[in-house]
C-alpha cells in the first residue's frame, strides 16, 4: 500500500498468541458422562481439557523422572476444545439438570450477558462427517460422501460443537429496575445454589440477581433444522425446538448489605431438604468490620427473605414455580439455625461452604445446614449457626486466593468419624491443605499444611489420584502431582531458568508437589520490546524499515516474575557444525532398510561424491580417526560423523539421488548418477547390478541406441526409479529381485517437448498400486514404505506447469493423466489436448522442485472421546511446487476411484517463502508429515486442524525455522536464535549423534554454501516462548541493539531493601542480559524509593561538523521517587548507560578495576522536577521525555574525556493533567529530517485527556500543540501509525484510531482529532509498538491471494475475482492478561472486502451462547456506547477458514447478494467519489455475466489465507 495515509482507511486486529491467564476454572463432566473435564476460563476463551487417568498397568510412581513427565502429563491432560466467547468471562458454572447424565456450563460476561451451553455430540458427528469432505476437489465428490440435506441444513452456520439452551443480557433489564445503579465494587460474583434451583448474581451494590432454575429441563431434545430461511440475523434458533426453558424470569431482590466479597450457597441434604435456597454474604459496612450472614431466596414470591425472618412462602400463589412437579421448597430455617457471624477478621475474602456432619448413624438430617470456611489473612474460621460451632485456626500472614474441595472419584471415610480436606493457594504461590475433622457430627479441629510451591494460583482444580491443575493469572498454569512422600525442592526444581539468589527458590527444604507441565501464560504483559532477527527490508513509499523480530516480554509478577521470547517459526537446535563448501545435494541410508536410525550422509558436490557415515566413540577411537563432525554433548557416550566408503558407490560422479529400496526381501541401496543406475547390497556394499543409458536396450527392449547422460532422477523404497535424460526424455525403471538377484528392468519411456526440471516419485500413502503394503512410520517419525505409486510429477523447464504421467504397465507409455496450469488464469486441471493454455506471461518461474506427499494432521488428543472418531479422517494428498523465485504453490490432489474417473487438482495455495529457488524435502516431525522448503527463508509446512474441537478443516501453516546454538553452560535455555539460509537437506536419524530421539523430535542436516548443520527440530508449532527466571517483578524492558543486552527494570521485593525511617526500600534496579545467553551483564541498584518508568534505547547526536553528525547509541533510563507522603512524583531523573557490544573496548565495570570484554558504563544524568513517565527518539539525534504534566526535548553533549550532559533544549509543553506516554516516528525513519511532510511530530498520551499532536520547531526551539483529541479517554498505551494517523488504547479495553486532518479548510478542523475508529478488544493493553513477528517478502506493500496481481498504481484490485490484501502499518500489543495481538492498516478495497466478510459471517454463523457479536464489540466507556468501527475482527474472520463448507457456500452467498465486497475507497469517502468508481464495475468486465463477477468459496478463501500469514 502506498505512503498516503489516506488509503489506511481501516485496521485489522488479530490474535497472535491467544490469552493465557486463567480467570476461573470448574471441574465437571461435560463432553460425556463420568468424564473428568476442566473447563477453564481465559479472558474471550473457553478451553476444555479432560483429565485421563492413568491405567492400571501404569500405575502412580512418585519416583521422579524428568525425562518422560512432560510427554506423560501431556497425554493425561490434552486440550479437547476451544470456544470463543463474545464477551469478557466473569464466572463459570457447571449445572447438571435431573434426567441428564452430563453437565451443562453457566457462564456471565463482564457487560451482563448470560447463556447456558452444553455439548451437542449429534452436532460434533454431523460437523466431522462434514470435514471429511473438505479434503477433497469442491467440483468432484462422490455420490457416497455427499451429506443429507437435512443434515447439511443442521450445521450451516453451526461452527461450534455446542448447543445454546439460553441467553440474554441481564444489563437490559437491570436498568429499567434499577435506576442509577452503581456496579458491585468487588465485580460480578456469581453462586449456583448445590440443588441446583436457582442461580444468584451480584451485580449492583444493593442487589442480588437470581435466575431459577427448571430442574427437569432435557437437554437431549432432538435437533431440528434452523437454517431454511437462508441465514440472516443471529438468533436463538435452537430455542424453537425446545419444549420447556432451562430458567424462570429473572428478578432482583434488595439486601442492606452494600460491599459484598463472596457469597456462596449453603448446603444441606441432598434429595430431602426442605429449607428454600440459603444465600451467605461475606461483606464488609461502612467502618471497615467485616461480617458473614445469611438470606433466604423464596422462589414461589421471587423476593428475598431476609436474616431472623420466619416467615414462610404461599405454596398457592398462582406465580408459583415447579421443581420436579412440586412447589418450591419454602420453609426457611429456624431463627437460631440461619447462619450469621458478626466481627470476623478484618482480611478475610472468601467464603467456602461445608456439607452438613453426618449424625452418629452415618447419616444426615433432612433439614441440616452446613456451615462455612471463612479464608482471612491470618486466619481460617470455620462456622456453623446450626451446629453452634466456631474453630479458629491461626495462620502466618498469608492472602488466600484460590481454593479446592479434595474429592476423590470414588469412595469416602467410613463410621462416625467425617474428614473434608480442602487445597488453598496463597499469593506466593505456595499449595497448602486444610484438614476439617469432624466427629459425632461436631467440627472437632482444623489442620493446615504446607505442601510446597508452584504458580500463584487464580484456580484450582482436583483432579484425582493426587493431580492437580493450577490455573494463574500471573504464571504459568502448571499440572501439579502431589506426592505421598516430601523431596527435596532441588529435585522438582523446574530447569526453565536460572536459580536466583535473591529468594527466587520456595522456602520450604522439601516439598510434596512435582510439576508435571507447564501450560504457557505470558500475562501480565507490562512491557515489551522488539528484538530485530531478520534482514532489513525498506518500504521507499513510507520511507520505514521492516524488519521481522522476536518480541521480549516483560511478565509475572514477584517470584513468577520472567523474561518472555516469543518467536514466529521454528527452532533448530544446533548438535554440530563443520564447514564443508559446495554440497548441491544431501541423502540418508540406513544399512538394512528396518533400521530405525541412519548410518549414512551421502553428499554430492560438483564431479565427486562424499559419504558420512556415523561411528560410535569406540570405533573411532580404535580407527584413530577424529576428523568427523564429534557431538561435544555425546562426545563419551555417543557418536561422531566420519568419512567412509561405499564400494558400490561411484564416488568420482555427482550423486543425482540415493535411496533405500526393499525388494523381494532384499535391502539394497540406489545411488543415480549422470551415466548410470547403480544398486548396491546393503550389507556388503558392493555393487549387485547397474543400468546406463549409454548401453543398448535389454533383451525386452527394442531400443538400441544409447540415450544420453541423466539429469534428473527420484526414486520410492520400493524399486520404482524414474530417470530425466537430456533431450527431455523421461525413463521408467523398475529394481527387482529375480531369483535372489537384484536386477533393473527398464518399463517404458516418453519424450516431451522440453527438458525435465524436476520429477517426483514418492507414493500418496493413499494411493499405493500394492493393496499388501503399506506405510509405516515408527515412534521416531522414520517412513518405512514399500507402497509403489500410480504416477510420477514432472516439472520442464520454461514450462508453468506440472504433469502427472501413468506408471500403469498395463501401457507402453508414459500416459499424460493431468496437466496441471500452475497460475490462476487458467484452470489447474488441464486435458492433453490444451496444453497451449499453460503457456504463462512470463511473470513466473519455472518448477524447481515437486513434492507429493500425504500430510495428517496429528494431534495427542487422538484417544479422547471427542476426538477418537476424527483420528483417522485428516490425511489429505498434496502436491507442492517449489519455483526459482521463492515462491511455493501447493495443490490438494483428488484421486480417481475408478477407471471412468480422472485425476484432479484442487485448494491451490500460493506463498512466497523468500527469493532464492526452493527445494522441497519431505519428513516425519513424530507422526506428522511435512515438508522443509530451501531458500534464504527455510520454512517447515505442516497441515493442522481438522481434529480438535471447533476447528472443522484442515489448512497448511508455514513456519520459519531459525537456529538455536546452545552454549557452553549447562543452563537449559541459554541459546541464541538466528536466521539461517538453507541451500540442501535430508532427514538424518541417528541416536549416537542426537541427545534426544523421541516421538516428538526430528533431526535434520542441512547445509549452506560453506556451512554443514546437524540439529535437532522444536516443536512445530507458529509461536515459540522461552522463559528466563527472574525472581522478581519486571516492570520496564528495552533491546539495546548495539550493545547487545537486555535492559530490564525490576521492582524487588519489599524485604530486599534496606529499612529507611520505617518504610521499606523497594529494593528497585535496572538489570542487564545478555541477549544470546541471557547471562547477567551488570545491574544498577536505584536509590531508595526511586521506581522506574521508562527505559528506551535510542542513537543520540554527541556533536555536529563539517562532516557530519556523530550519532552513539546509548540506553536512557527515566526514574521517579514514589515517596509515601506524596501523591504526585516531585522528583525524578534521566540515566544516560552505555553497553559495549564486547568485540573491542577500552571501558572498564564501575565495581571492577580489570579490563572486561563486556560493561555497562553510567554516562550523565539529569535530574527532573518530577517523574520521567516517557521517553521517545526524536529527530536529529534527540529525545522526547514527559515529566509529569509537561513535554521537553533533550539533547546530549559529550565533553573531553567522554563526559557528556544531557540538557533540556528550549521550552517545553504543557497542558496536560499527566503525560504518561509520548510516541513518534523518528525511530521508525531511515533518515532524521523529519517526518514525509517534513515536520517534527509527536504524539502525547494523556491520563485524562486521550492524545494531542505535538510539533517541534527547530527553528524557535519550541513544542507546539497542532491538535488534540476531545474525547476523555484514559490512556493505556498510544502509538503513531503515521504522520496522521494515531492509535490508542483506554482503560475500558477499548481501541480508537485518530485520524489529523492538516488540510482542512477552516481552523476548528485543523486543531481537532477526528475519530476514525472505536472498537472493543476486552483486554486492557498495557503497551504497542510498530513492528510485526512475521517478515513479509513484500513488506509494506500490498500482498494478494492471486498470481497476477497488477501494480499497486493499476486502479483496479481485483483481477478474476482474486482479492489483493492491500497492508499497511503494523503494530503488535501486548496486554494484561497476555495476549500478543497484531493491528494491521487496510487499503480501500481491501477494507471492504474484509467488512462484507464480517458481516456475513455475523449474518450467518451462530456464536457460542448465542451472544452478539455486534454488541460486544461495542465501544463503551464512562457511560458512552457506540457501535464499532473502522475495525475488522481478525479472529472472527479467520474463523471463515475453519467453517464447514455449507457454511462457506451461505456466506460467500450473503456477500455477493450484499455487494459491497467490490467498494474501492481511496480514503476520501462515499461523497468524494463517483459511483463508477466505487464499484468494480471496469468496461473490461462488461461483457461477462454477473455470476462471472460473484466470489467463490475459493476466492474468500485465498484471500483470508493471506492475510493469516501476515501475523
Amino acid at each position: 500500500m502506498s505512503g498516503n495515509d489516506k488509503s489506511e482507511i481501516g485496521h485489522y486486529v488479530v490474535t497472535a498468541h491467544p490469552s493465557g491467564s486463567v480467570l476461573s476454572a470448574v471441574q465437571c463432566s461435560f463432553l460425556s458422562p463420568n468424564s473428568r473435564d476442566v473447563v477453564i476460563a481465559k479472558s474471550t476463551r473457553i478451553e476444555i481439557r479432560q483429565y485421563q487417568p492413568p491405567s492400571d498397568n501404569d500405575g502412580t510412581n512418585d519416583t521422579i523422572d524428568n525425562n518422560n513427565i512432560s510427554s506423560n502429563a501431556e497425554d493425561r491432560f490434552p486440550l479437547l476444545l476451544t470456544l470463543p466467547i463474545n464477551g469478557r468471562i466473569s464466572s463459570l458454572s457447571p449445572i447438571r439438570f435431573t434426567n441428564s447424565s452430563k453437565d451443562c456450563l453457566f457462564f456471565t460476561t463482564e457487560r451482563g450477558g448470560y447463556a447456558l451451553i452444553s455439548y451437542d455430540e449429534q452436532l460434533a458427528t454431523i460437523q466431522q462427517s462434514s470435514a471429511a469432505l473438505s479434503h477433497s476437489s469442491p467440483s468432484k465428490k462422490k455420490s457416497s460422501d455427499v451429506v443429507d440435506t437435512s443434515s447439511s441444513d443442521l450445521i450451516i452456520g453451526e461452527h461450534y460443537p455446542v448447543r445454546t439452551h439460553a441467553s440474554g443480557s441481564l444489563t437490559n433489564y437491570s436498568t429499567s429496575v434499577i435506576a442509577g445503579g452503581r456496579r458491585a465494587e468487588c465485580g460480578p460474583l456469581a453462586a449456583v445454589d448445590p440443588l441446583h434451583r436457582c442461580i444468584a448474581l451480584h451485580l449492583y451494590d444493593g442487589f442480588v440477581t437470581v435466575i431459577p432454575i427448571h430442574r427437569g429441563y432435557d437437554i437431549n431434545t432432538p435437533r431440528t433444522s434452523s437454517s431454511a430461511d437462508g441465514g440472516g440475523k443471529q438468533a436463538p434458533r435452537g430455542m424453537a425446538s425446545l419444549t420447556t426453558k432451562p430458567f424462570g424470569d429473572a428478578f432482583h431482590t434488595r439486601i442492606e448489605q452494600r460491599t459484598v466479597l463472596s457469597m456462596t450457597f449453603l448446603k444441606t441434604h441432598p434429595t430431602r431438604s426442605t429449607y428454600i435456597p440459603q444465600l451467605a454474604l461475606l461483606y464488609q459496612d461502612a467502618r471497615g468490620f467485616q461480617h458473614v450472614i445469611s438470606h433466604g431466596i423464596d422462589l414461589s414470591k421471587k423476593c428475598m427473605v431476609l436474616y431472623g425472618s420466619t416467615a414462610a412462602a404461599n405454596n398457592n400463589a398462582q406465580d408459583a414455580i415447579e421443581i420436579d412437579g412440586k412447589p418450591a421448597a419454602s420453609v426457611m430455617p429456624p431463627p437460631g439455625e440461619q447462619l450469621k457471624k458478626s466481627r470476623i477478621e478484618g482480611g478475610s475474602a472468601m467464603l467456602v461452604s461445608v456439607p452438613p456432619a453426618k449424625t452418629a448413624g452415618g447419616g444426615t438430617k433432612a433439614n441440616a445446614l452446613g456451615g462455612v470456611l471463612i479464608l482471612g489473612q491470618r486466619q481460617i474460621t470455620y462456622h456453623s449457626t446450626a451446629e453452634g460451632a466456631t474453630k479458629v485456626l491461626p495462620i502466618g500472614q498469608s492472602l488466600l486466593l484460590s481454593c479446592c474441595p479434595v474429592v476423590e472419584k470414588e469412595g469416602s471415610a467410613s463410621g462416625d468419624e467425617d474428614m473434608l480436606r480442602y487445597l488453598l493457594g496463597d499469593e506466593t504461590g505456595r499449595i497448602h491443605l486444610l484438614v476439617v475433622g469432624r466427629k459425632g457430627g461436631l467440627v472437632t479441629n482444623l489442620h493446615f499444611e504446607t505442601l510446597g510451591t508452584a504458580s500463584v494460583s487464580s484456580a484450582l482444580v482436583y483432579l484425582g489420584n493426587g493431580m492437580v491443575f493450577v490455573g494463574s493469572q500471573f504464571a504459568n498454569s502448571q499440572l501439579v502431582q502431589i506426592l505421598d512422600n516430601p523431596v527435596p525442592v532441588s529435585a522438582v526444581n523446574s530447569s526453565g531458568g536460572e536459580e536466583s539468589e535473591d529468594g527466587m527458590n520456595p522456602l520450604e527444604e522439601t516439598t510434596y508437589l512435582q510439576t508435571l507441565e507447564e501450560y504457557t501464560n505470558l500475562g501480565p504483559i507490562v512491557d515489551f520490546d522488539l528484538r530485530p532477527t531478520g534482514d532489513e527490508s525498506k518500504d521507499d513509499s513510507a520511507g520505514t524499515n521492516y524488519r521481522q523480530s522476536v518480541v521480549v516480554t516483560c511478565s509475572g509478577v514477584a517470584k513468577d516474575g520472567t523474561v518472555r521470547l516469543v518467536r514466529n517459526g521454528v527452532g533448530m537446535k544446533e548438535q554440530a557444525e563443520v564447514e564443508m563448501e559446495g554440497i548441491k545435494g544431501m541423502w540418508s541410508l540406513r544399512r538394512g532398510f528396518d533400521e530405525q536410525d541412519d548410518t549414512f550422509l551421502v553428499q554430492s558436490f560438483v564431479r565427486e561424491t562424499r559419504i558420512l557415515g556415523v561411528q560410535s566413540s569406540k570405533d573411532l577411537e580404535m580407527d584413530g580417526s577424529q576428523d568427523g563432525m564429534d557431538d561435544d554433548d555425546e562426545e563419551e557416550e555417543g557418536g561422531a560423523l566420519a568419512e567412509v566408503t561405499i564400494g558400490g558407490f561411484n564416488s568420482s560422479k555427482s550423486t543425482l539421488f540415493a535411496g533405500n529400496v526393499s525388494v523381494g526381501g532384499a535391502d539394497l541401496l540406489v545411488q543415480v548418477v549422470d551415466d548410470s543406475v547403480r544398486v548396491v547390497d546393503s550389507a556388503t556394499l558392493d555393487m549387485v547390478t547397474d543400468w546406463s543409458p549409454f548401453r543398448g536396450g535389454d533383451d525386452e527392449s527394442d531400443e538400441d541406441e544409447p540415450m544420453g547422460f541423466i539429469t534428473v532422477a527420484s526414486s520410492n523404497q520400493s524399486g520404482q526409479v524414474v530417470v530425466a535424460l537430456r533431450g527431455g526424455t523421461l525413463v521408467y525403471l523398475v529394481v527387482e529381485n529375480k531369483n535372489s538377484k537384484p536386477t533393473i528392468r527398464k518399463v517404458k519411456s516418453i519424450t516431451l517437448e522440453r527438458e525435465i526440471s524436476c520429477i517426483d516419485l514418492r507414493p500418496f500413502e493413499s494411493t499405493s498400486l500394492s493393496g499388501n503394503d503399506s506405510m509405516e512410520v515408527d515412534g521416531g517419525g522414520v517412513s518405512r514404505s514399500t507402497e509403489t505409486s500410480h504416477l510420477v510429477a514432472v516439472g520442464l523447464w520454461d514450462d508453468f506447469s506440472v504433469r502427472f504421467l501413468d506408471l500403469n504397465e498395463s501401457s507402453n507409455t508414459l500416459d499424460q493423466l493431468l496437466h496441471i496450469n500452475l497460475g490462476r488464469s487458467v484452470d489447474a486441471n488441464m486435458g492433453n489436448d490444451a496444453e497451449e493454455q499453460a503457456a504463462d506471461s512470463g511473470q513466473h518461474m519455472m518448477a524447481r522442485s515437486l513434492c507429493l506427499v500425504t500430510m495428517e494432521s496429528q494431534s495427542s488428543n487422538s484417544t479422547s472421546a471427542v476426538n477418537n472418531s476424527t483420528s483417522s479422517s485428516n490425511k489429505v494428498d498434496m502436491l507442492f511446487v517449489g519455483l526459482g523465485d521463492g515462491k511455493c504453490i501447493s495443490f490438494g490432489v483428488t484421486r480417481p476411484e475408478s477407471s471412468s474417473e480422472e485425476w484432479l487438482v484442487h485448494s491451490r495455495k500460493e506463498v512466497s517463502l523468500g527469493t532464492q529457488g526452493i527445494h522441497l524435502v519431505p519428513f516425519h516431525h513424530g507422526a506428522r508429515a511435512c515438508v522443509l522448503a530451501t531458500g534464504d527463508r527455510p520454512t517447515v509446512v505442516y497441515l493442522t486442524g481438522g481434529n480438535s474441537g471447533s476447528n472443522s478443516n484442515p489448512k497448511l501453516c508455514y513456519s520459519t525455522i531459525s537456529l538455536t546454538v546452545e552454549d557452553d553452560d549447562e543452563d537449559e535455555g541459554h541459546a541464541s536464535h538466528r536466521n539461517i539460509s538453507v541451500n540442501v537437506a535430508t532427514p538424518f536419524r541417528s541416536s549416537l549423534l542426537f541427545s534426544s530421539t523421541n516421538k516428538n523430535n526430528s533431526s535434520l542436516c542441512v547445509a549452506d554454501e560453506n556451512t554443514l548443520r546437524l540439529g535437532m527440530i522444536d516443536d512445530i508449532q507458529k509461536l515459540h516462548v522461552t522463559s528466563y527466571k527472574l525472581g522478581m517483578t519486571p516492570r520496564r524492558i528495552a533491546h539495546h541493539e548495539a550493545g547487545r543486552v537486555y535492559c530490564v527494570g525490576c521492582i524487588g521485593g519489599a524485604g530486599e531493601g534496606a529499612q529507611i525511617g520505617g518504610e521499606a526500600n523497594m529494593g528497585n534496579c535496572v538489570r542487564f542480559f545478555d541477549d544470546s545467553t541471557f547471562e547477567e551483564v551488570n545491574r544498577i541498584d536505584l536509590e531508595p524509593f526511586e521506581m522506574i518508568l521508562d527505559v528506551t534505547s535510542v542513537s543520540l547526536c554527541t556533536s555536529s561538523n563539517s562532516s557530519g553528525d556523530n550519532y552513539k547509541p546509548y540506553i536512557l533510563i527515566g526514574t521517579a521517587y514514589s515517596y509515601p507522603d506524596e501523591d504526585e512524583p516531585s522528583q525524578g531523573r534521566v540515566l544516560v548507560v552505555e553497553c559495549n557490544s564486547g568485540e573491542s573496548s577500552n571501558l572498564k565495570s564501575d565495581s571492577e578495576d580489570e579490563m572486561v570484554t563486556r560493561c555497562v558504563r553510567h554516562v550523565t544524568q539529569m535530574p527532573t522536577r518530577g517523574g520521567v513517565y516517557s521517553i521517545t527518539p526524536f529527530y536529529g539525534g534527540t529525545v522526547m521525555i514527559t515529566v509529569n504534566s509537561k513535554t521537553h526535548l533533550c539533547k546530549l553533549s559529550l565533553g573531553d574525556n567522554e563526559i557528556g550532559e544531557l540538557k533540556l533544549v528550549g521550552a517545553g509543553h504543557h497542558g496536560h493533567m499527566i503525560s504518561l506516554y509520548c510516541k513518534s516516528l523518528a525511530g521508525e525513519r531511515s533518515s532524521n529530517g523529519g517526518s514525509s511532510s517534513g515536520k517534527q511530530l509527536a504524539i502525547v498520551g494523556d491520563l485524562m485527556r486521550s492524545i494531542s499532536l505535538v510539533e517541534y520547531l527547530p527553528k524557535h526551539q519550541v513544542i507546539e500543540e497542532l491538535a488534540r483529541d476531545y474525547n476523555a479517554n484514559f490512556c493505556t498505551s498510544i502509538e503513531m501509525l503515521t504522520d496522521n494517523i494515531y492509535l490508542g488504547s483506554e482503560n475500558f479495553a477499548n481501541l480508537f484510531v485518530l485520524r489529523h486532518n492538516a488540510d482542512a479548510p477552516s481552523e476548528e478542523a485543523r486543531v481537532r482529532l477526528d475519530t476514525i475508529g472505536e472498537y472493543h478488544l476486552g483486554e486492557m493493553v498495557n503497551t504497542m509498538k510498530l513492528g510485526s513477528l512475521v517478515m513479509p517478502s513484500n513488506a509494506g506493500g500490498s500482498s494478494s491471494a492471486k498470481s497476477d496481481t497488477k501494480s499497486k498504481s493499476d486502479k483496479s484490485s481485483f483481477e478474476g475475482n482474486a482479492i489483493e490484501v492491500a497492508v499497511g502499518s503494523q503494530t503488535l500489543f501486548g496486554t494484561v492478561d497476555g495476549t500478543i495481538g497484531s493491528i494491521m492498516g487496510l487499503g480501500g478495497s481491501t477494507f471492504a472486502f474484509l467488512g462484507c466478510l464480517q458481516r456475513a459471517i455475523f449474518a450467518v454463523v451462530r456464536p457460542v451462547g448465542d451472544l452478539s457479536h455486534e454488541r460486544h464489540r461495542h465501544y463503551e466507556a464512562d457511560g458512552r456506547v457506540r457501535p464499532s468501527r473502522g475495525f475488522i475482527d481478525g479472529d472472527l474472520v479467520e474463523c471463515f477458514l475453519d467453517l464447514n463448507r455449507p457454511t462457506m457456500e451461505r456466506i460467500v452467498k450473503w456477500m455477493n447478494d450484499d455487494g459491497r465486497w467490490r467498494i474501492r475507497d481511496d480514503g476520501s469517502g462515499v461523497s468524494g467519489q463517483s459511483q463508477q468508481n466505487l464499484m468494480d464495475t471496469e468496461e473490461d468486465d462488461s461483457s461477462d455475466s454477473p455470476a462471472q463477477n460473484n466470489l467463490s468459496v475459493e476466492d474468500v478463501l485465498a484471500a483470508v489465507e493471506e492475510i493469516s500469514m501476515l501475523h
